[in-house]
């Protein structure tokens, strides 16, 4: 890859905030009321908050060993095989969490698009379009996030500003809910909304100012952490808590509810879809460039290019694996739950060792 072309630290904060802004819009409010009922938001919030830990760490370690990704300074620390049954393990979440996500992205348009249109049809159809983006250098990736970020950003944000006068504050309250938080579900899968900010280990190394990564990454995490709290708190001041926990997709059913321009612009649903595809593409773009990445640090290719492609039916295979939309959602929580733990305990742990032997440089900030 060219390394003499170098990425931004705004360049870097889009780039995390497109990617952990993802698929999971249309019914995280829906998750953050079954944990919290009008404790949503605060619950949302302390999510983020627990989201910035393994950020900070992966960008502290990447800051230490500079020109290089925890694909590549693990074995550093820990020795070649082990380091090599953890990255096995890093390139298996993320794999598995693309080809997920694609499912999901199936099923939202199965259900509410393309109704007589066999899922497969929609999941090849993204896989495909991921996979040859995925044969770009990282330079290029950020520039393909860049792109499209704002098409994800201000539609979003000005759908919430629109619906914001429909609030009723009282569904809003007790801000702590009435009953007790499901706390530890609750948080973990606010948390794990944001686990596509690893991504930063493989920009750093990338950066035109590397030591301003830890402001970029924090950035980019509250640029998409603030569109969600916005969200949960525009969906359960319109629908409140009870009957948020009933509908399937709420921001899809908020954006249903919305018109502009007195009238002129009904049905904003068939805009948010489209706005939701691109949403879904660049999340997913991150997590399928990952695994390829890892993929191809694992049996020393050259580069990503070849295993992108190579992945594509792996991917498509375990997509269909859930045989229904139920048993894919406690799939996907499992995997966010052991995900969040495995990329929150390892960087820790090559921190831990790294400052106990002395290894790598000094951070600045």
């Amino acid at each position: 890859m060219n390394r003499k072309q170098k990425i931004s630290t705004t360049q870097t904060a889009i780039v995390v905030a497109s990617t952990t802004f993802g698929v999971g819009v249309l019914s995280f409010p829906r998750s953050m009321a079954e944990a919290a009922g009008s404790g949503a938001p605060l619950m949302t919030l302390c999510g983020l908050a627990a989201a910035l830990v393994p950020l900070w760490l992966i960008i502290l370690l990447g800051l230490r060993f500079k020109g290089q990704s925890i694909f590549e300074y693990g074995q550093l620390l820990i020795g070649r095989w082990p380091a090599q049954a953890a990255n096995l393990l890093l390139f298996l979440f993320f794999a598995v969490s693309s080809a997920l996500s694609s499912r999901q992205f199936g099923d939202v348009l199965s259900t509410v698009v393309f109704r007589k249109t066999p899922i497969e049809v929609s999941i090849i159809l993204i896989l495909l379009t991921t996979a040859f983006s995925c044969r770009r250098d990282i330079v290029k990736f950020s520039f393909i996030h860049i792109f499209y970020f704002p098409f994800i950003f201000f539609p979003y944000l000005l759908l919430m500003l629109i619906s914001l006068k429909r609030i009723d504050l009282l569904s809003l309250q007790p801000l702590l809910g009435n009953a007790p938080m499901k706390f530890n579900p609750g948080l973990f899968q606010a948390a794990s909304l944001f686990l596509g900010s690893f991504i930063v280990t493989i920009l750093i190394p990338y950066m035109k100012k590397p030591e301003s990564a830890l402001k970029s990454g924090t950035y980019g995490i509250f640029i998409s952490g603030g569109l969600y709290i916005l969200m949960v708190f525009s969906v359960l001041g319109i629908y409140g808590s009870e009957e948020t926990k009933q509908l399937l997709y709420p921001t899809l059913e908020l954006s249903r509810s919305i018109s502009l321009g007195g009238g002129v612009l009904e049905r904003f649903d068939a805009i948010f879809i489209i706005i939701w595809f691109v949403t879904v593409y660049t999340t997913l773009y991150s997590s399928y460039y990952l695994a390829s990445f890892a993929f191809s640090k694992l049996f020393r290719f050259a580069d990503q290019r070849l295993t992108s492609s190579f992945l594509l039916p792996v991917l498509l295979g375990i997509s269909l694996l859930p045989q229904d939309v139920f048993r894919e959602r406690n799939i996907v929580q499992s995997l966010e739950f052991s995900g969040l733990l495995f990329l929150t305990c390892y960087p820790l742990l090559l921190l831990i060792i790294s400052l106990l032997r002395r290894k790598g440089g000094v951070t600045h900030e």
